[in-house]
């Protein structure tokens, strides 16, 4: 019997590709999503953060918040990398705004009019223009000071643009170190690693997405040890998870065993720690 017949699954549940499917609205994920929203949908504070310990969700998280605004009221542009210089990022942004004019200016300045004129034509279709940045910690300083240009266009009270800086912790500081960019954020949120009363219910809740009955197949023990070999951090749940996964079909087991979990990462810790020759 193949993988997927074998555990009463349409696909596999533990990939290391992110779809917004198997997002687990845990607190805390749940909670960066509503915050995120509500910074948008006030339309006036400019400037976002979303920090993170790698592999906590970050990017999954930012993809289902942009799934969840409206294209009539929302134009979102999202930049994968941010570690370029300021002219070529806000090219890249205009190279993902639906302009009508044929190339970039090659000055700052003739990029940031263009911009600004990108940006009246969305604000008098009514819509809001919301630029998310990843990696920011990777920003060079003087992108991060220049990024301030973009949030003076405002009117009525209103902001035309939101930013979103995303990014692993040294984000943090590297925004502080700015008084005119730090004094602009107007919503900080910090992601952290599931709690160990959540891994068991964000395993059930990918197995379950994934076509299982009802998501019951690691048991209380191992699901309390994939969480002390993780510390509850989301990537590394998926690629333990899927690994014991294998194990376990591979031995025509009904379940994932602790004795799965343990021989797994056995396993990893020994090949880890092989001295190079």
């Amino acid at each position: 019997m193949d993988f997927l017949n074998h555990w009463r699954l349409r696909e596999r549940p533990f990939e290391a590709t992110w779809d917004t499917r198997f997002f687990f609205p845990g607190a805390e994920h749940q909670e960066a999503v509503e915050r995120l929203l509500y910074l948008v949908r006030e339309n006036s504070m400019g400037l976002g953060l979303l920090s993170g310990e790698i592999g906590c969700g970050k990017t999954l998280t930012r993809a289902v918040f942009s799934e969840r605004l409206s294209s009539g009221q929302f134009q979102v542009i999202t930049l994968e990398n941010s570690g370029f210089a300021f002219k070529d990022l806000l090219g890249a942004i205009l190279n993902r705004l639906d302009t009508a004019e044929n190339r970039f200016g090659k000055t700052k300045f003739e990029r940031c009019e263009q911009f600004e004129r990108a940006l009246r034509k969305l604000r008098e279709e009514g819509r809001h223009l919301v630029i998310l940045l990843d990696e920011a910690q990777d920003m060079p300083p003087a992108t991060l000071r220049e990024l301030r240009w973009l949030t003076n266009f405002n009117g009525s009270g209103r902001a035309f643009l939101t930013l979103i800086l995303i990014g692993q912790p040294e984000v943090r500081p590297h925004v502080t170190a700015y008084p005119a960019i730090n004094q602009r954020i107007g919503l900080r949120f910090h992601l952290r690693p599931l709690q160990r009363e959540q891994s068991a219910d964000y395993l059930s809740h990918r197995l379950a997405t994934a076509g299982h009955p009802n998501g019951s197949v690691f048991s209380e023990e191992s699901a309390d040890a994939l969480f002390d070999a993780t510390r509850g951090v989301p990537r590394e749940l998926n690629r333990l998870a899927k690994l014991a996964l294998e194990f376990a079909w591979l031995r025509n087991s009904q379940s994932v065993s602790l004795d799965s979990i343990r021989a797994v990462v056995a396993d990893l810790d020994k090949h880890q720690t092989m001295p190079v020759t």
